[in-house]
């Protein structure tokens, strides 16, 4: 979870414990953390977290340790919009950073990620989500991708990876 206020955000890990409630588990994230990503991205059954385009592995006990950080080839002043969905179809999550264009990585297995490559993006992109929008079996794995824009309009992207 993730707190936006003022002076500083910060990210929360809460616990499921199992009694209708939760309990926070101590985390040293920093400042700045404002979109958290869950999902397993080694396969070992565990969530895992990206964060501001860092890849951190869970223990599945509330803790996770700093495993990658995606590195778009440039630096990127401010935490990007992210998101993570099997984008080619293999079984395994990738993530895609928005730091201008989009920059995928594609994952490893082992949460790991390839060096990135870039699709174009519209003028003023905000967000990146994930979504079957075409009619392809949900199987198939091939999300596409859509980019609302901040002017007020969308960009949708096609997946048609074979």
């Amino acid at each position: 979870m993730t707190n936006s206020d003022e002076p500083t955000t910060n990210l929360y890990v809460l616990l499921n414990n199992h009694k209708g409630g939760f309990t926070q588990v101590p985390a040293n994230f920093g400042a700045g953390g404002t979109e958290a990503i869950l999902a397993d991205l080694n396969g070992d059954g565990n969530l895992d977290l990206v964060l501001n385009g860092d890849v951190y592995l869970g223990n599945g006990k509330g803790k996770f340790t700093l495993s990658e950080l995606l590195n778009p080839g440039f630096e990127v002043d401010y935490p990007p919009p992210e998101m993570v969905a099997d984008v080619n179809g293999d079984g395994i999550p990738d993530v895609a950073l928005l730091v201008g264009d989009i920059a995928v990585f594609l994952g490893q297995g082992d949460g790991t990620f390839a060096a990135p490559f870039f699709l174009g993006q519209g003028p003023s992109p905000g967000s990146i989500f994930s979504a079957n929008l075409h009619g392809q079996k949900s199987a198939a794995g091939l999300p596409d991708l859509v980019l609302p824009d901040t002017t007020g309009g969308v960009l949708v992207l096609i997946n048609e990876t074979k």
